[in-house]
């Protein structure tokens, strides 16, 4: 059978038609939950907007950046994977940030969503070259690639706030950065199911350990400090 351009763009395109768009939209809605008490003062004239743009930019490491480690690993060993916003969590998410000012948010705007491409001869990103599989070993690799790339960023913001400029929107960033890219990646390393960390574990406990340490440990400097 011919395939058509469209055909040939699905196949070779990293990212699903209307993909980038729900990327953009549960990235969009969690920055502003995590920056509503800003948001508040602006209408007021006593909001930050440099905070505002901090928390985009930090959510973009924490959040958008997980979900992405956790795509193309799982495309580089030959899955589909494509990001779905999930609606209840956008409407959770925006409303336990209103109620709670800014204080607590449930931040579950979606996530990325796997399928075993090889099984059904669809060479996800030209990478998969066949041959036998082991599913724990691909689920361990997909699972570490998000709290990986988050302990990858706080380890970096935490390099900032301590070398970086004492104040400033530099600090305002690495301050956020830290924040959410380590609540989110100790959260996500904990052993329980259906956390990453479980899978991770499950998969390879030196390579869980490796990770989750020094997460859970600058998780307790932040809580501490």
């Amino acid at each position: 059978m011919r395939l058509n351009d469209s055909d040939f763009e699905e196949r070779t395109s990293a990212f699903a038609p209307g993909e980038v768009g729900q990327i953009l939209v549960a990235w969009i809605v969690l920055s502003l939950a995590i920056s509503v008490s800003y948001l508040g003062g602006l209408f007021e004239g006593t909001g930050d907007a440099y905070g505002i743009a901090a928390a985009f930019i930090a959510t973009a490491t924490a959040f958008v950046f997980h979900e992405m480690g956790h795509k193309f690993v799982a495309m580089r060993l030959g899955y589909v994977a494509h990001f779905k916003v999930w609606a209840w969590g956008l409407a959770l998410t925006l409303i336990t940030a209103v109620v709670s000012q800014g204080t607590f948010m449930f931040g579950a705007p979606g996530a990325v969503y796997i399928a075993p491409a090889f099984a059904a001869g669809y060479h996800a990103y030209g990478r998969y070259s066949g041959g036998p599989r082991s599913e724990d070993r691909d689920n361990m690799l997909i699972s570490a690639a998000g709290p990986g790339t988050n302990l990858a960023f706080g380890i970096f913001f935490l390099a900032l706030l301590i070398f970086g400029p004492a104040a400033g929107f530099v600090q305002t960033v690495a301050s956020y950065g830290f924040t959410l890219n380590v609540g989110l990646g100790a959260f996500n390393m904990l052993p329980i199911p259906p956390m990453d960390g479980y899978k991770i574990f499950k998969g390879s406990i030196p390579t869980a350990l490796m990770i989750a340490l020094p997460l859970w440990g600058m998780f307790l400097l932040l809580i501490l400090g």
